[in-house]
């Protein structure tokens, strides 16, 4: 993929050549850093640094959280945190490279091919965190990008709005949405982004044409949902009960809203669209590269990882690690039992065909 294979022309225009890639490389590639396990003198130079720029795709106040447990850890090393989502973090990326006015230290998109288009065009650092075999061959690109948790796709509900009798529908099947009595409730997103795109994947996946398929997305569409273009303002907007539940949402977002005692649960109907979508790697051309590294080490270790469990609410991802979070004693709260994995070929293949197919259809209701 030496191109972005399933992005649009304006996207594409994006791309470097490799020529260009070569030179804009070319500084980075000439510097040397600690061994990544060396973690005194990786701090030792992030504190000369003194700070990293960290664009994220993941909804924002957590994150901040993250990063201040993160400035704790490490005292002298601030967290610039900046939040745009999806394909226009990309873009953003792109286009402060091409002009060699490198901002990010550290991208976290929430889209995996763009993030392995980014590894094969030498735009994200080789470095092989301390943790690297503990976590999971789906969390890893190689030595150039790393998750920090999977997304899933879920039912977010307002407990103030639906019944328990809906509930136990909803949770039923993905496709008890079809039911009149849903027609206008819920909201979805049109936004362009991995999460967004998660259960549509699974909808449109030819494998499952005789239980969903595209006759299956025409009817969501005709039930009248409410759209919104972000899918954190879908939450916000089930939270403040305008709409009885999002279609599909996900637990990460939901979970540190419910902690703040917003009035939401979540159910996950089988199968469940369960993949490693939000990939952080530390860019070719970061301005502080030793602080990054550091950070990219903290953040896939225990203590990073832990610290995603607490302000992010995502289980552990490192072999060995224990679920802690309190979600899990509620008594309305069911775990995920059957896992739908995406096809990542069909899902940059078909990204922007499906993606196009539902805006379109939401459009024209």
């Amino acid at each position: 993929m030496t191109c972005i294979r399933r992005f649009t022309t304006g996207l594409k225009a994006f791309a470097v050549s490799a020529a260009a890639v070569a030179l804009l490389a070319a500084p980075a590639a000439a510097q040397t850093f600690p061994d990544p396990s060396d973690e005194a003198k990786l701090l030792e130079l992030a504190k000369q640094e003194g700070k990293l720029v960290w664009y994220i795709s993941a909804p924002l106040e957590p994150m901040k959280a993250v990063a201040t447990e993160f400035e704790k850890a490490y005292p002298g090393v601030k967290v610039e945190v900046l939040r745009i989502v999806g394909p226009q973090q990309y873009q953003r990326f792109m286009q402060e490279t091409q002009a060699g006015q490198h901002t990010a230290d550290l991208v976290s998109i929430s889209d995996r091919p763009l993030m392995e288009s980014l590894a094969e065009e030498k735009h994200l650092a080789s470095w092989k965190v301390p943790s690297h075999d503990r976590l999971p061959a789906q969390a890893r690109l190689g030595t150039a990008a790393y998750a920090q948790y999977v997304s899933d796709s879920s039912i977010v509900y307002n407990a103030n709005k639906v019944t328990p009798e809906e509930v136990a529908l909803l949770a039923s099947d993905w496709k008890a949405i079809l039911d009149p009595r849903f027609k206008g409730r819920f909201a979805v997103t049109t936004q362009k982004c991995g999460t967004c795109y998660l259960a549509l994947h699974m909808f449109m996946d030819p494998k499952l044409k005789g239980t969903y398929g595209p006759d299956f997305v025409r009817k969501l569409a005709a039930q009248k949902p409410v759209v919104y273009s972000d899918v954190l303002v879908v939450l916000d907007r089930v939270i403040a009960g305008e709409v009885d539940f999002a279609y599909w949402s996900f637990e990460n977002g939901a979970m540190a809203r419910w902690r703040q005692g917003a009035p939401i649960r979540w159910v996950r109907p089988e199968p469940t669209p369960v993949a490693a979508l939000v990939f952080q790697g530390v860019s070719s051309h970061a301005p502080h590269p030793n602080a990054a590294r550091l950070f990219q080490n903290w953040i896939t270790s225990e203590a990073g990882l832990a610290a995603f469990q607490a302000r992010y609410g995502s289980a552990p991802l490192l072999a060995g690690s224990e679920d802690l979070r309190d979600v899990r004693k509620e008594p309305w709260y069911k775990p995920i039992t059957k896992v739908y994995e995406p096809d990542y070929d069909r899902w940059a293949a078909q990204y922007d065909k499906d993606m196009g197919f539902w805006i379109n259809l939401i459009r024209a209701q």
